[in-house]
């Protein structure tokens, strides 16, 4: 996706380098794990459903048939096999936010 911005250039993401490099200060990486195991209730259920149907939606063009169904059949709300009834489903996902403050701030 940068590569086709005007001016861009092909960099390893080393975020506290890039921090660094911006004028700021790096002061942490912490990393955030949200983990849901099976059997997930309601609200996770739907977060799911939505967050798959993005996916499923916003690359259109770009999944192939067979990918396509596989979404399909995970979305589909009547469906043993959808994301809203199997009971294997689960949640887990990680986030790592690299955190910097201005040079000479306390």
């Amino acid at each position: 996706m940068r590569a086709e911005l005007p001016g861009s250039v092909a960099t390893v993401e080393d975020w506290p380098a890039m921090l660094a490099a911006a004028g700021l200060v790096p002061s942490g990486t912490p990393t955030f794990l949200a983990d849901r195991p099976a059997p997930l209730d309601g609200p996770a259920r739907e977060y799911l459903h939505v967050s798959l149907t993005r996916r499923r939606d916003q690359p259109a063009e770009q999944l192939d048939a067979d990918d396509r169904a596989v979404l399909d059949a995970l979305l589909d709300p009547e469906a043993p096999t959808g994301i809203l009834t199997r009971p294997d489903a689960f949640y887990l996902t990680a986030v790592t936010v690299h955190t910097a403050r201005a040079a000479g701030a306390r």
